[in-house]
């Protein structure tokens, strides 16, 4: 078979993962006091203290003072894409590595122990971000070098065998994750589930506070460079393989470009490019929205999961007469209500600023994730849990009703007492001597009407 990466060679590769941070902003606050000045402020904090290069999103800057041009097509979102960012590469990366026991040098394994005889993957940087829903990405960069010579189904099994190593991270990204949430003023933290600072009982179950660092899965971006035109025709052709391997001839080519060929694919993706041609500066595009997608997918994945709960537990107690259980349970789904609101709002703004070579690469990933349906699943539990928060409400109507219904009665027999009272004095008075027969059958009469109101009353609140 065809040598796709010979002995001794390597190739750049990249690994995307996304993971929960265990710290979500109030959005909407920010939104409100200005986003770019907290974010400046936190970078000015974290670059005292940590190693590595923090960043946050670009403000796009051009030169015709347009919002947006052909020169940079992609616009600014509402909500910047993600709050902090922390690059290591070099010293730093070394620096950081050492600090929590990990190599540079990935290999396979199996039962625990390293496979060497197909090759490794050398990681030059690390590229995490934190955004604002409680998750985070890391993107692995670096390149797999070849053990043996290495056919293209091989090198795509190598690689895919290395990705299942790189949750050895998790310990790097939860510590660093915890360091920011501690920068973060508290009053813009909505959710904080580190150091047990989120003390309510119901948001510590929820999934957001859960396995901080840990990468749910890794999406595979192979990086395919070629030399000229007759390489890149055969390459372009020849790696939709290492997408997916059942019927690759239908994987589509998503590229705008004539020198750049872009494969989205659901676990693995490719983007093959001729060096310094325009498709070399369009190919971390594939990478950009890998990342970005990991993300929402995993957001969408979470909170479907804790409605599916969530509806479950409001269900199980729909009877229940605790007026504090029902406030709480309606004060929940408010939150969470607000809480996907806004997720489908941001999801929406970043599609609507997308420029028109990453929008095509977006759709794909849509398309081969199945993302839309992801959405309609979170639509119809919402639906259910607004039926269950309609029917709290008017439990919560009628218990308000049964509460003040206590109160008139109260009230009515605290009157109906007073009038006692004053027919008593009246009886006693004058020339009604004691025992009075018609003190007696005053005092009868009252007692019967005061019970045959309190009847009445206590009758009506049922």
């Amino acid at each position: 078979m065809t040598v796709f990466l010979p002995r001794g060679q390597s190739r750049t590769m990249l690994f995307n993962g996304p993971m929960r941070s265990g710290l979500v902003l109030d959005s909407r606050a920010l939104l409100t006091q200005g986003y770019g000045p907290f974010q400046q402020s936190l970078l000015t904090t974290l670059r005292a203290i940590f190693s590595g290069e923090w960043y946050a999103p670009d403000a796009p800057l051009r030169d015709s003072g347009m919002k947006i041009d052909i020169d940079t097509k992609r616009g600014a979102t509402l909500i910047p894409e993600f709050f902090a960012g922390r690059r290591l590469a070099g010293e730093a990366l070394g620096e950081v590595l050492a600090e929590y026991g990990l190599d540079a040098h990935i290999y396979p394994r199996d039962a625990g122990r390293a496979q060497k005889e197909d090759g490794h993957f050398t990681l030059s940087a690390l590229d995490i971000r934190m955004y604002d829903l409680g998750y985070g990405a890391a993107m692995f960069e670096g390149t797999v070098t070849a053990a043996r010579d290495l056919t293209l189904p091989m090198y795509r099994d190598l690689c895919e065998r290395i990705s299942s190593v790189l949750n050895d991270y998790q310990g790097l990204f939860s510590g660093m994750f915890e360091k920011v949430a501690k920068a973060v003023p508290q009053e813009l933290a909505l959710f904080n589930f580190h150091d047990g600072q989120q003390k309510e009982e119901f948001w510590r179950r929820v999934s957001f506070g859960h396995d901080i660092g840990t990468l749910f899965w890794v999406h595979r971006l192979f990086t395919i460079e070629c030399d000229g035109g007759n390489e890149f025709s055969a390459l372009k052709d020849a790696c939709r393989a290492l997408v997916y391997s059942e019927q690759a001839d239908k994987l589509e080519d998503v590229s705008i470009l004539p020198d750049a060929a872009f494969y989205p694919g659901s676990g693995n993706s490719a983007v093959v490019y001729m060096r310094g041609g325009t498709g070399e500066a369009e190919a971390a595009v594939l990478a950009n929205m890998v990342r970005v997608q990991n993300v929402f997918y995993v957001t969408a994945e979470d909170i479907d999961r804790d409605l599916f709960f969530l509806a479950n537990e409001l269900d199980r107690r729909k009877h229940t007469q605790d007026m504090r259980l029902l406030e709480r349970q309606s004060r929940i789904i408010v939150e969470y209500q607000s809480k996907i609101s806004l997720f489908i709002a941001v999801y929406d703004d970043f599609d609507n600023h997308l420029d028109p070579q990453s929008l095509k690469v977006w759709h794909a990933l849509e398309s081969a994730w199945a993302t839309r349906d992801r959405f309609r699943n979170l639509e119809s539990k919402l639906d259910m849990i607004e039926k269950i928060y309609r029917r709290i409400m008017e439990s919560l109507s009628h218990l308000y009703d049964k509460r003040l219904g206590t109160f008139v009665l109260a009230f009515t027999l605290i009157s109906t007492l007073s009038v006692i009272v004053d027919t008593v004095d009246f009886t006693q008075g004058g020339d009604l001597a004691a025992p009075s027969a018609l003190r007696l059958m005053v005092l009868f009469a009252m007692a019967g009407i005061v019970l045959f109101l309190a009847l009445r009353l206590m009758k009506s609140r049922e």
